[in-house]
């Protein structure tokens, strides 16, 4: 068993998300996400993901695309996302812990 503090755990620049990575078991990771407000994740183009995603929005607001679905999600907020082209954009500086549901093999 693990616990963290959400609101005190600082992120890495996304060109270092893998550090973000708070825990990962076998069938889930989870990761804090930090954005300034205007910043996309990612900073180009939508990325596809192969699995359901959940996001927790700690702090702040924001604008979530997938597969051309729009969505907005403020504090305390959840979005349960399915598989597809991800892309987010903060609408105010924003912190938010996203979960990661592997894919079974």
């Amino acid at each position: 068993m693990k616990t963290f503090d959400l609101q005190s755990i600082s992120a890495y620049p996304y060109e270092q998300r893998e550090k973000n990575v708070l825990y990962q078991g076998e069938t889930f990771k989870t990761r804090i996400i930090e954005l300034k407000k205007g910043e996309k994740l990612p900073p180009d183009e939508p990325c596809e993901m192969a699995s359901y995603v959940i996001f927790y929005i700690v702090s702040g607001r924001i604008g979530l695309n997938i597969d051309n679905e729009y969505t907005e999600a403020g504090k305390d907020q959840c979005v349960i996302s399915e598989p597809g082209n991800h892309q987010m954009e903060a609408l105010e500086a924003a912190k938010i812990l996203g979960i990661q549901i592997q894919k079974s093999e």
